[in-house]
This record gives structure tokens, C-alpha cells and sequence, in this order.
């Protein structure tokens, strides 16, 4: 019997030593499957997990939404080690380890999709997201204007974001500018509220200076 077990372990270790190895980190436990990548198609599962990212982020259902994080978690870990020099897959990662509240995971996975491709927005963008959400808002602005810089500037919702932040920080002035250009991509009318709100906060604020400028 114990030569049996002996026999056992030695086979398994085998295996483990001799495959190709993909961790998968779920939401509690961690373990390892022997993968042969060269099995799969990769055209064919990112076209499948993007269809189930898109059908996440639109569903309302909570039961739902956390078995697909699971099933998309497995397909992008899949493809990452398919092939490592695509950012998509890196940045799709952290997206779905911030949804698990995995802050380490999530933060290490936009880092590394950011470094493979120096022009690439989409990645600046979602680390962006990731630090506006915690209220981190110097690094989101630093992240939300390389991602201007790489190409959306014309992208409504990381030019809000800007102007957002510099609302936040008191600079009435570049927040006023970033919201127009938020307009320019997006027709909104509670924006041209908010623009209007800014600059006759802007003038009184100019007449009190003057003001106080007159009795010094």
C-alpha cells in the first residue's frame, strides 16, 4: 500500500515537472492544472471572453456577474500565457482582479500591461479607474492624461475624468477646459450645466479678489 502511494506521488510529480504550468488564482484558493497551450486556439477563446466581458459589464445580475468573473479570470489567464506581449489580456486581468477586491493582483497586471506597449490608452485609461476608485486622485490624473496623450483625447469618459479631478483640486479653470472638450465628444446638457456652474464660480471668485484687492 505505502509503495502504491510512493508510486503515486512520483507519477503526479512527474507530470507537474514535465507540463507546462497555469496557476489559477480564484477568489479563495490557489492551484495548479498542467495546460498545453499549444492546444488552443487563440483567435477563438478571446473572441469568447470578450463576449462574456461585454455580457458582464451589462448584466445586473450579482449571482451572474461573480461566475463570470471566475470563467473570465480562467480565459485570460489562458491567454496570457499564450501570449504574453498582448496588453489586452494584462489590462482585462487587472480589471477582473479589482472586481474580486484583489488590490495586489489587479494593480500588478495593469503595471505590466501599461509597460508592454509604451502608446497603448486603453491601458492608462483602466489604471486610471483603478486609482480614481480609491481615491488616488494625483496617480489617476497621471495615468488618465498619458492616456490623452496616447490617443483619447477624443475618449469622453477619460476627459471627464480629467476635468473631474481638477474640479476636485480646486483649478476651476482646467476643469472648465476638459469639460468642453468632454462636450465636444458627448452632447450633454447636465455638462453644459456643470460648464456654465464653473465659470459664474469662476467671476465670483474674480470680484472678491478684486475686492479685497481694493481695501488692502
Amino acid at each position: 500500500m505505502k509503495r502504491n502511494i510512493f508510486g503515486f506521488w512520483v507519477v503526479l510529480l512527474f507530470i507537474i515537472l514535465n507540463n507546462p504550468v497555469y496557476a489559477l488564482q480564484s477568489g479563495q484558493i490557489e492551484y495548479t492544472v498542467p495546460i498545453d497551450y499549444s492546444l488552443i486556439d487563440e483567435n477563438i477563446l478571446n473572441n469568447e471572453a470578450e463576449t462574456l466581458f461585454k455580457n458582464y459589464l451589462s448584466t445586473t445580475d450579482e449571482q451572474a456577474k461573480k461566475a463570470m468573473l471566475e470563467r473570465l479570470l480562467s480565459d485570460y489567464s489562458i491567454l496570457s500565457q499564450i501570449n504574453k506581449d498582448n496588453p489586452l489580456y494584462f489590462v482585462r486581468l487587472g480589471i477582473i482582479f479589482d472586481k474580486m477586491g484583489k488590490d495586489r493582483y489587479a494593480k500588478s497586471n495593469f503595471c505590466r500591461g501599461s509597460n508592454l506597449v509604451p502608446d497603448y490608452p486603453y491601458a492608462f485609461h483602466c489604471f486610471g479607474n483603478y486609482f480614481f476608485d480609491r481615491a488616488e486622485y494625483k496617480k489617476a490624473l497621471r495615468e488618465y492624461k498619458r492616456a490623452f496623450d496616447c490617443g483619447y483625447n477624443n475618449n469622453y469618459d477619460n476627459i471627464y475624468r480629467i476635468a473631474v479631478i481638477y474640479e476636485k483640486f480646486g483649478d476651476y479653470s482646467t476643469a472648465i477646459k476638459y469639460y468642453k472638450l468632454a462636450l465636444i465628444c458627448k452632447n450633454s446638457e447636465e455638462l453644459t450645466k456643470k460648464i456654465h456652474s464653473l465659470e459664474e464660480l469662476l467671476q465670483i471668485n474674480s470680484l472678491y479678489n478684486q475686492s479685497r484687492g481694493l481695501y488692502k
